[in-house]
């Protein structure tokens, strides 16, 4: 018989939470469920058609949860391959994400007040760029951080025990009808294991299945230097045979208790001589750089604004080019900046025809207006203006 995962000394007590299903069903969270869900979605059909008469729709969600009539709907599935190939999973918006949204309202509170502090996946306030400095302060410790055991699990989400991660989730919650509606979304996909990539509730899944693992890194084998995003981690010691001696356990944990495997890909690295490669940055002691492959998605990105802008909503230019530029602030990438943004006049001329577009001022120009050199600014706000002739010319019209 398979051992339940081990609980850690920090966590063997945990109280159990009842009555949370007049919680999830209380009118009020389903109406900011609905709001919650339609961000960034308001021309969707579905959320114009509940938009339209949302008290129907919210009345008839209410029932369905009341009455444990509601279902999940049959998934739609799309494979991709970047960054790697899955195959992600979409519900309807109505009511399925809606019920999501509901739930999550009440649970995460409970959840999140006994994830390890380092746990930097689907948590508010945390993320990536937060992993990644607090990687980069584990690595101020140089004595005792000079071996990393990067490590990720095989197929993750698709090995995931429907039964494991239930009786995982009793270990918190009691209320009944709540751990009904939970099964029913859970167990949605057959086979007895699977949580799809794509649910809104699967990445919050995934944090508890390997919360108790959390912790028992943690507390029983007392390793300070150990942080995870979904099923990534990376643990921190002083030497070879140390972090040798750690991956056999950890492998030995997850197929004990979690029927997990770890990924061939896990690796033992010598710090100071190849960094460590994790949340889309190569970490070094004394500086950080981009990924190269998130580097080459980056050039590859802008080449194609500049040849296609043309034909794309301004509003996909911005956000596009801003959201490589929120990636490249938090790591050494002067030179890719430059080059690329602050020195590349096609691109500032685009942005700025982009943003007027718009209705607002070019977010490049006003960061290097906030930059602390005034004749970097003067030279930026000259190239846009310079070239933003050239872009609209008859001649280039015609290339």
């Amino acid at each position: 018989m398979r051992e339940r995962p081990s609980a850690g000394r920090g966590s063997t007590t945990m109280k159990r939470h009842g009555n949370l299903f007049s919680q999830i069903i209380e009118y009020e969270n389903i109406v900011r469920s609905h709001r919650q869900a339609r961000r960034g979605k308001a021309r969707y059909q579905e959320v114009q058609m509940v938009d339209k008469t949302p008290k129907v729709f919210f009345d008839a969600i209410q029932m369905s949860l009341e009455e444990q009539t509601f279902r999940t709907s049959p998934y739609i599935t799309k494979r991709i391959f970047e960054p790697k190939e899955r195959l992600i999973y979409k519900l309807p918006y109505y009511p399925d994400r809606i019920v999501h949204h509901a739930i999550m309202n009440i649970i995460q509170p409970i959840w999140d007040r006994i994830f390890i502090y380092d746990l930097y996946s689907a948590i508010p306030g945390k993320g990536l760029h937060k992993g990644s400095y607090r990687l980069r302060r584990f690595m101020n410790d140089a004595e005792n951080t000079r071996y990393c055991l990067k490590f990720d699990i095989k197929q993750y989400y698709p090995s995931i025990d429907h039964a494991i991660l239930l009786d995982l989730i009793k270990r918190k919650i009691k209320c009944k009808r709540t751990l009904w509606v939970l099964e029913e979304i859970i167990t949605s996909a057959d086979g007895g294991k699977n949580i799809p990539i794509g649910n809104y509730l699967s990445q919050y899944f995934g944090n508890i299945y390997l919360n108790w693992f959390d912790h028992w890194i943690k507390e029983d084998l007392g390793r300070d230097y150990y942080l995870r995003y979904c099923d990534d981690g990376v643990i921190l010691g002083r030497t070879k045979q140390e972090v040798l001696d750690l991956r056999e356990q950890i492998g030995q944990y997850l197929t004990d208790n979690l029927d997990l495997t770890l990924n061939r890909k896990t690796a033992i690295l010598k710090v100071d001589v190849v960094g460590i490669d994790f949340l889309g940055y190569r970490h070094f002691r004394e500086y950080t750089l981009l990924r190269k492959s998130s580097a080459q998605r980056f050039k590859k990105k802008i080449r194609y604004i500049e040849d296609n802008y043309r034909t794309m909503p301004p509003q996909k230019v911005v956000s596009s080019v801003m959201s490589y530029y929120g990636w490249l602030q938090h790591c050494d990438s002067y030179n890719l900046q430059r080059k690329y943004l602050f020195e590349n006049p096609k691109i500032l001329a685009i942005m700025d025809l982009a943003s007027e577009d718009l209705g607002i001022k070019n977010p490049l120009i006003k960061v290097m207006e906030d930059m602390h050199s005034p004749s970097t600014k003067q030279k930026g706000s000259a190239q846009a203006r310079h070239h933003r002739h050239d872009i609209y010319a008859p001649e280039a019209m015609l290339e």
